[in-house]
C-alpha cells in the first residue's frame, strides 16, 4: 500500500496538533477545578483585588492553631475574638446612672398627737430636711421639726381641762426602703423636747378658780414614713409612730380622785408635703 510522504507528514502534524489541544483542554479544566475548589474568602479577596481594593493577607502562622500569637500591631485588623458578653447582654442598670446627691426640703405637716392630753391633739408642724440620696437602701436623712398642738377641752371631774404642747423634734433616718418608682418607706428614730402647758377652769365666771401649769416634755420614739415624689421637687408623705414619754406628770382636779396621767406609750399620725431642692 503506497502513501504519499507529504500526506503522511500532514497527517502527523494534525495528530500533533490534536494532542497539543487535548493537553491544553486538560490544563484549563484543572485550573477551573482549582478555582471552584478555592475558599469563599480567597474568592472574595480575588474580587477585591480586581476592584483595586488592597487586601491584607495574614501570615500563614496565624492559620495554624499551634502557631505563634499574632503581631500586636496587626491584632486590631485581624482580631477574630468573640465580643464580650456585656455587649450581647446589657446590664440591668443600663437605664441610667445611679443618683448620688445632697437634697434639702422644707415642708408642712398636719397630725394628731395622742400622748400629751386625754384626747387626740391636732397639731401643725413645720420641718426642714437634709437627705443624702444614693438611690440605694442606705440613704441617710436628718429632719428638724417645730410643732404646736392644742387639745380639745376635756371634762375631768367638774373641771374643764385643755393642754397645749409646743415642741421641737429631731428625726434620724439611716435608710430608705424603695417600693416602686419614686415611692419608699423611711424608718426613723426620733426625740422630742418641749413644754406642756395645762389649764383647768372650774367656773367660767370666776377667775380665781382658773389654774394652769407648765411642765417639761421629753420623749423618744420610733416612726415610719411613706413618701412619694410625683415630680423632682414635690414630696408627699404619710407618717405614724409611737412615743415613750420620760416625764409622766399626774394632774389632779377637784375632787381629788379626778386625775390625768401622761401615759407610758402614745401614738401619732399625720400627712403633709414638702418642696425639695436642688
Amino acid at each position: 500500500m503506497a502513501y504519499d510522504r507529504s500526506t503522511q507528514r500532514r497527517r502527523g502534524s494534525r495528530a500533533h496538533l490534536i494532542s497539543t489541544a487535548t493537553r491544553r483542554r486538560g490544563a484549563a479544566a484543572a485550573a477551573l477545578w482549582a478555582a471552584l475548589a478555592a475558599s469563599p474568602a480567597a474568592r472574595a479577596d480575588e474580587g477585591a483585588a480586581r476592584l483595586g481594593v488592597p487586601v491584607e493577607v495574614p501570615p500563614a502562622a496565624w492559620l495554624d492553631p499551634a502557631g505563634p500569637a499574632p503581631n500586636a500591631a496587626l491584632a486590631g485588623t485581624w482580631d477574630m475574638a468573640a465580643p464580650p458578653l456585656s455587649v450581647l447582654l446589657p446590664s440591668k442598670s443600663s437605664g441610667g446612672p445611679r443618683e448620688e446627691r445632697w437634697r434639702f426640703a422644707l415642708g408642712i405637716h398636719g397630725s394628731a398627737d395622742g400622748a400629751s392630753a386625754p384626747a387626740l391633739s391636732p397639731a401643725v408642724s413645720l420641718f426642714a430636711d437634709v437627705w443624702y440620696r444614693t438611690g440605694e437602701v442606705f440613704s441617710p436623712s436628718l429632719r428638724v421639726w417645730f410643732s404646736h398642738a392644742r387639745s380639745s377641752t376635756s371634762l375631768i371631774g367638774v373641771a374643764r381641762a385643755s393642754f397645749q404642747l409646743t415642741k421641737g423634734r429631731l428625726d434620724v433616718c439611716p435608710v430608705d426602703l424603695p417600693l416602686f418608682g419614686s415611692a419608699g418607706i423611711t424608718p426613723c428614730a426620733t426625740y422630742e423636747l418641749g413644754v406642756l402647758h395645762a389649764e383647768a377652769d372650774y367656773d367660767p365666771g370666776a377667775g380665781s378658780d382658773f389654774t394652769e401649769r407648765s411642765r417639761p416634755w421629753s420623749t423618744p420614739g420610733l416612726l415610719g414614713r411613706f413618701h412619694i415624689e410625683p415630680t423632682d421637687w414635690l414630696r408627699i408623705e404619710v407618717q405614724g409612730g409611737a412615743m415613750f414619754p420620760t416625764v409622766r406628770d399626774v394632774y389632779e382636779y377637784i375632787p381629788a380622785d379626778a386625775t390625768f396621767k401622761i401615759p407610758a406609750v402614745g401614738g401619732f399620725f399625720g400627712a403633709g408635703a414638702g418642696v425639695s431642692f436642688p
